[in-house]
């Protein structure tokens, strides 16, 4: 069977089409538009996916079924015309760190960690939809169905509402049954998503078949089988060949995360990260995931007047040349791993008026991994000799060198661009998915121990200045 799998991304949209012996047949990856305001306009993601799916058919005509995988959290939704009700939020929106923060205060945090192993931040389905009845009831009550991006796009493509248990996990599942939870619904206070959260399916059911107005979208052949995905992660996970509890995978893409496979749920320890449950029988997935991971980067970059295509080989280069000193704490868009901190900025620490550009690239570098290195110590607090490493920064020889310095562990690089869309169809179709036969292997060759100790101190002193500086902030938004 050939699979189109779909990857419903943050910053882009891959589709490839994987044949049946794993291999990519035809893969496009498309760019969605930057961000304004609040929320995704999710017509125009429909219309980005649409695009990139007919522009693999047109390169591989011979497709059995189409399955979806993406960004997970967030909130989108149907209104009862089965159309977006108003804008789709997405898992690192930052609008309703009021309502976290209210959470943390009130011991509603440290509760539903303790029953489920997931802290909450504002990019959680829950705490945005509390954010919306508050900030936009009529979108609110228009509001039918919610579920996450790859189920908007799966319902585009065959009109089903449904999920499945990787992404219905956050924040409602009971982790033991597989059913959704009501007393979690009651704890957050949206029992009225009770009726509105999405069926839940299992990855690789048949959900539905590509409608005519979708066939002429994509190019799909109408009637083609829809399977239920399952969110990104889970997906590169399988598709990097992890099923055993302690392995690990670690992704530096849009989000910098810590992603480790455990066989059962500890509820004990700091409230930080989520725990979902896996479509593998017995299995959990640990997810430690930042804010802000290669899109730190694509901000200084972008501000400090780096032009041309190969911008990003003048930022590397003077990485390599610049000197420690100054650190760059990535909390571009708060915080949910290795902390939660929704209330978080980025801050550049150390500055003299010997700082220069090259300094500052290397801060910005070294900030991005030290926080995946947080993520990591606090999954895996015990240690690990081995880690794979995906996602766009994984194709960059000196970021895979710079993980195994800091991390101190041997690094496997996998630069498959297409590892979560093979994961996918592998998943769906029930297939094994043996790791690449070549991977590209860094040892740790360098120390930054005392640096990146440092780097967490500062963290964790600027907390209580964050928590200050969104009460002024929260004051001047009320005289003005």
């Amino acid at each position: 069977m050939n699979v189109l799998a779909v990857d419903a991304g943050t910053s882009a949209v891959k589709a490839a089409a994987i044949g049946v012996d794993g291999s990519a047949l035809a893969e496009v990856r498309a760019a969605v538009p930057r961000r304004t305001g609040a929320g995704v306009d999710p017509d125009g993601y429909w219309a980005v996916a649409a695009e990139t799916m007919r522009a693999v058919i047109d390169r591989c005509r011979e497709v059995d079924a189409v399955a979806v995988t993406g960004q997970g959290d967030g909130l989108w939704g149907l209104d009862s015309a089965g159309e977006a009700p108003g804008p789709a939020y997405e898992w690192n929106t930052t609008m309703a760190a009021s309502v976290v923060r209210d959470w943390e205060a009130d011991g509603t945090i440290d509760a539903h960690y303790r029953a489920s192993a997931t802290v909450l931040w504002p990019g959680t389905s829950a705490a945005v939809w509390r954010w919306l009845e508050q900030s936009r009831p009529d979108q609110a009550r228009r509001t039918a169905v919610v579920f996450c991006a790859k189920d908007w796009i799966s319902n585009r493509l065959c009109g089903a509402a449904a999920t499945d248990i990787t992404d219905a996990t956050i924040p409602f599942l009971d982790l033991e049954t597989g059913e959704y939870s009501p007393a979690t619904f009651a704890r957050l206070g949206c029992e009225e998503l009770v009726q509105r959260v999405a069926p839940i399916r299992s990855a690789g059911a048949e959900i539905g078949t590509v409608s005519h107005e979708a066939a002429r979208r994509t190019g799909l052949r109408e009637g083609t089988p829809v399977l239920m995905g399952c969110i990104d992660v889970a997906a590169m996970v399988h598709g990097a060949g992890l099923a055993e509890p302690g392995q690990a995978l670690l992704v530096l893409g849009t989000t910098a995360a810590a992603l480790v496979v455990v066989g059962a749920v500890n509820r004990l320890g700091e409230t930080v990260g989520a725990t979902l449950k896996l479509p593998d029988r017995g299995r959990y997935l640990r997810v430690l995931g930042t804010n802000s991971g290669t899109s730190t980067l694509d901000w200084y970059v972008d501000t400090l007047g780096y032009a041309g295509e190969d911008r990003f080989e003048h930022f590397w280069a003077d990485v390599r040349s610049g000197e420690p000193g100054a650190y760059l704490m990535p909390y571009l868009a708060g915080e949910r791993a290795p902390f939660l901190a929704p209330d978080a900025t980025g801050a550049l620490l150390g500055l003299t008026p010997g700082t220069g550009r090259r300094d500052l690239a290397r801060s910005v570098a070294m900030g991005v991994t030290f926080s995946l290195r947080h993520c990591l110590e606090e999954a895996l607090p015990d240690g690990i000799d081995s880690v794979v490493l995906a996602g766009g920064g994984a194709s960059n020889a000196a970021w895979c060198q710079l993980v195994a310095d800091v991390t101190g562990t041997t690094v496997v690089a996998d630069r498959r661009s297409s590892i979560s869309c093979d994961g996918l169809a592998r998943l769906v179709t029930g297939r094994t998915c043996p790791r690449p036969d070549r991977p590209e292997i860094h040892e740790p060759a360098a120390s930054h121990e005392s640096e990146y100790r440092h780097f967490v101190e500062l963290g964790r002193r600027l907390r209580p200045v964050w928590t200050e500086m969104a009460a002024w902030s929260d004051s001047r938004t009320e005289t003005t």
